[in-house]
């Protein structure tokens, strides 16, 4: 599986959600986490196991400083390296074209019909990112084998490791509770924002 492979399972994962895909959600719901199971259970075992190799190393394109404000942004200032996380698996949910123009542009995200409908939501109860998206490899490998631990044996005969957690996100770092920054790096998002708190 290559790069190519990996995004073509997502994109069929989007589109068995459908217009879901695009909207935010409340944060225990998954339905991209969901339809990617299903996607991944048509795959080989050791297919799977490269989907997550994968997908651990689309992620780490995220880790950039100016994508943590992002998610910062659009938590209302709640950044934990969990949460930062799961905001980096949302961001490969919204499909290719979405994450590589934010990994290009994180004010891209301004753009985007999610991001839109949390900023003008009343109260913190939505979300982009996915923590079930973390976990659709493992599910999808235990419904073929039956193993809670399969997939995690196949992992280190593979000798494939997760990124380390906690990694310092690249870029110049800055105070994410200045305004002035957010207006100064990310202007669309934070006039969106800004206007609605």
């Amino acid at each position: 599986m290559d790069a190519e492979e990996f995004w073509q399972v997502v994109e069929r994962a989007r589109v068995a959600v459908g217009p879901a895909a695009d909207r935010a959600r409340p944060e225990a719901q998954s339905p991209i986490a969901e339809a990617l199971v299903a996607e991944l259970t048509q795959l080989t075992l050791p297919e799977i196991v490269e989907f997550d190799r994968l997908f651990g190393e689309v992620r780490a394109q995220a880790d950039a400083w100016d994508i943590c404000a992002a998610c910062w942004i659009i938590q209302y200032g709640f950044l934990s390296d969990d949460g930062f996380s799961d905001f980096q698996a949302g961001l490969v949910s919204m499909g290719r074209r979405t994450f590589e123009a934010v990994i290009a542009n994180p004010d891209s995200l301004a753009s985007h019909p999610a991001v839109q409908q949390i900023s003008t939501s009343v109260g913190r109860s939505l979300w982009i990112g996915d923590e079930e998206l973390l976990f659709a490899t493992h599910q999808a490998y235990e419904q073929l084998t039956g193993d809670a631990e399969a997939f995690w044996d196949a992992k280190s005969a593979e000798g494939t490791t997760t990124r380390p957690v906690g990694r310092k996100p690249e870029g110049d770092r800055w105070d994410l509770r200045n305004e002035g920054e957010w207006r100064k790096r990310l202007p669309r998002l934070g006039a969106m924002f800004l206007a609605h708190r």
